[in-house]
Parts: C-alpha cells; sequence; structure tokens
C-alpha cells in the first residue's frame, strides 16, 4: 500500500500529544506538515522536521493527501470545508460539529467532492469499552437494560476556547466530553430515541455548561444515563452495565491517555502500549456471585492504518460520519430539553 501523506491543523496538545505520536506510530500514513499560527508551536513543529504553514490552502505545495483538523470545537466546522475545498481528505476530532445541520453540510460536501471523511472517536477503542462490548457480543448479560457512562473530572483551568465561549461558539462539556460518551453509547445500543438533559454550570465565570446530565432512551428500549462534569472533585464510576443476567462495573481511566501525556506512544511502548495495570479490572456480578475480568487492551493505535486504507483502497472509514449527524442531533436535543426542561423525541431513520 502507498503511504498517505498527512498533516494536522492545529497544534496545541490535540495535535502535539494525541494525534502526532498515533500517525507517526501508523503504517501507511507519514505526517509531513503541521497547520499553525502558533510561532511557538510552528518553532516546535518544524524541529522535528515537519512542514509549517499557516492555512490548509498551502498544504497543496507539499503534496499532502489529507488532514486532522483538532483545533477549538468552534472552528471545526469552517476548517473542514476549506480542507474539502483544497481537495484534502479529513480526519475531524471531536466535536464533529456543534449541531446537527452544520455536521449534515460538511458530510454532504465530502460526498459531492468525493473525499474521505471520518471523526475521531478514539474511545471505541479504549480497552474498558472493548471489554465491555465483547460482553455485551456473546450474551454474558442478557437483555441489557440500562447503561451508565461517566468522566468526571475537575478541571477548573482548562482552555479558554472550552471554559469562556458560549455554547455557540464551541464553549462547554457537552461538546468537549459529550462526544465520547454519547458515541459510546449509540455504538453500543444504537440510535436515541428521547433525550432529557440537564446542563449545569456551576462557574459563575463560565460562559457555557460546565456539568452535563443527559437520559437517553434508545430505539431498542435501553436507557441510557451520562454524567459529563469538569466540575466534580469526587468521580462516580466509569461504565455501569446491568442486564436480565448480570451486570458489570468499573473505575478509573483507560490508561492510553495518560500513556500519551507522560511522553510515550505505541513505537515507544511497542506490546505494552494499551496494557492496563493488573489491579483494573472489570467486576461482573450476577446470581452465580462475582468476578473480575482482565481488561484487553486499548487500541487507538488502530484508527490511522484504518484511515490510510480508506483513502488508498476505499476500505470502510473507523468511524462513519453518519453517526457523528447522529451525535450533533442529540446535542440539539439536549440544548432544547434543557431549555423547555423536557424529554425531546428525536426522528427516526
Amino acid at each position: 500500500m502507498s503511504t498517505v501523506r498527512w498533516a494536522i491543523a492545529g497544534y496545541g496538545a490535540g495535535g502535539r500529544l494525541f494525534h502526532a505520536p498515533m500517525i507517526e506510530a501508523a503504517s501507511g500514513i507519514e505526517l509531513v506538515a503541521v497547520v499553525s499560527t502558533n510561532r511557538e508551536r510552528g518553532r516546535e513543529a518544524g524541529e522535528r522536521g515537519l512542514e509549517v504553514v499557516d492555512d490548509i490552502r498551502e498544504l497543496q505545495r507539499f503534496d499532502v493527501d489529507g488532514v486532522t483538523i483538532t483545533t477549538p470545537a468552534g472552528t471545526h466546522v469552517d476548517l473542514t470545508h476549506r480542507a474539502l475545498d483544497s481537495g484534502l481528505h479529513v480526519v475531524v476530532d471531536k466535536p464533529f460539529a456543534l449541531d446537527a445541520a452544520n455536521a449534515r453540510s460538511v458530510v454532504d460536501h465530502a460526498q459531492a467532492v468525493d473525499r474521505m471523511l471520518t471523526v475521531y472517536q478514539n474511545r471505541r477503542w479504549d480497552g474498558d469499552f472493548l471489554t465491555i462490548k465483547s460482553l455485551l457480543a456473546d450474551g454474558s448479560l442478557g437483555r441489557v437494560r440500562r447503561f451508565t457512562s461517566r468522566i468526571e473530572r475537575l478541571r477548573p483551568n482548562l482552555p479558554a476556547w472550552n471554559t469562556r465561549a458560549g455554547a455557540d461558539q464551541g464553549g462547554g462539556t457537552l461538546v468537549d466530553l459529550g462526544p465520547h460518551l454519547i458515541d459510546q453509547a449509540t455504538h453500543l445500543f444504537g440510535r436515541a430515541q428521547s433525550v432529557y438533559a440537564e446542563l449545569s454550570q456551576f462557574d459563575p465565570q463560565a460562559l457555557a455548561e460546565d456539568d452535563v446530565v443527559l437520559s437517553i432512551e434508545h430505539e431498542n428500549g435501553v436507557l441510557t444515563t451520562i454524567v459529563a462534569s469538569i466540575a466534580a472533585a469526587a468521580e462516580g464510576p466509569r461504565f455501569q452495565v446491568n442486564g436480565d443476567l448480570g451486570g458489570v462495573w468499573i473505575d478509573g481511566f483507560d490508561v492510553q491517555e495518560d500513556m500519551l501525556t507522560a511522553g510515550e506512544s505505541p513505537l515507544t511502548l511497542g506490546s505494552n502500549w494499551g496494557l492496563e495495570p493488573r489491579e483494573r479490572r472489570l467486576r461482573i456480578v450476577s446470581r452465580e456471585g462475582q468476578r473480575e475480568v482482565e481488561l484487553q487492551k486499548g487500541r487507538w493505535h488502530e484508527f490511522y492504518p484504518a484511515v490510510a486504507r480508506a483513502v488508498v483502497d476505499g476500505a470502510e472509514v473507523p468511524v462513519d460520519p453518519a453517526d457523528a449527524i447522529h451525535t450533533c442531533e442529540i446535542f440539539d436535543a439536549a440544548r432544547q430539553s434543557a431549555a423547555e426542561r423536557r424529554r425531546i423525541d428525536l426522528p427516526s431513520r
């Protein structure tokens, strides 16, 4: 397979720490350029041997095939349209868009210009999530009744684009942490039928919500509760699943984020990449008693090789952008629900 030449638009923490190491570790794809208007970050990228430009359209000079958009949330749609207009294939970091109308416009644009488009929902490859997915697939829990998923953190010092921007500009926890949790729930249990939301603003200086609780009823009858907060000092369990034959729960977070922030990558760790500490295990409760299950390894490193195959061979994209549209439909319903204080029905597909 020929090597795909790739760029990153945005070289903050997302670009430097989360995307660059994963692209550099991937087969079939080569990181060659960065789009950044920040001099210091541009200098850092240049020291790593990358071409640096301040406009996506300039990537054509370096025969770049595609770009990852990992800039502040409110800029994703505009930059994706620019990239598509430049003939580039595109990976959009979460959130794909701030609302469903803009999400659909991006997908339609990619189809019109025949470019590959996908969204970086890397937490589909979390080890704890993959372990739960395998238990659901083999029927260990029976018919699932309720799913609870949480990311609760105390993060008073997040970048201003998150905490000091309004929801219409990409601020707030709904579009920051929400896409991870919503995508995991709909990936497991299918489309949402209705949504009830509490969007709370505990920081008086914040311009958008910093605490989110979503109640989702899926079309198959499963009930999901999502809790996403940057104002929570006491964390709840990461996952709980209850079915008619048993239930599971687990604390803590997938280890891959910590590995990247510590400067590690699939290249440096090899077979130890994504390997959870032995003490972090999934607990299963059933009529027969309790037992613990070792977690699968996390596999974020599978995303970019799949992108390369999609570009070169027309293989299936790692995440269908139609799924991202549905996540944005849930954003819209959540905002309406919180404003009107009622449950909102979503249209069926």
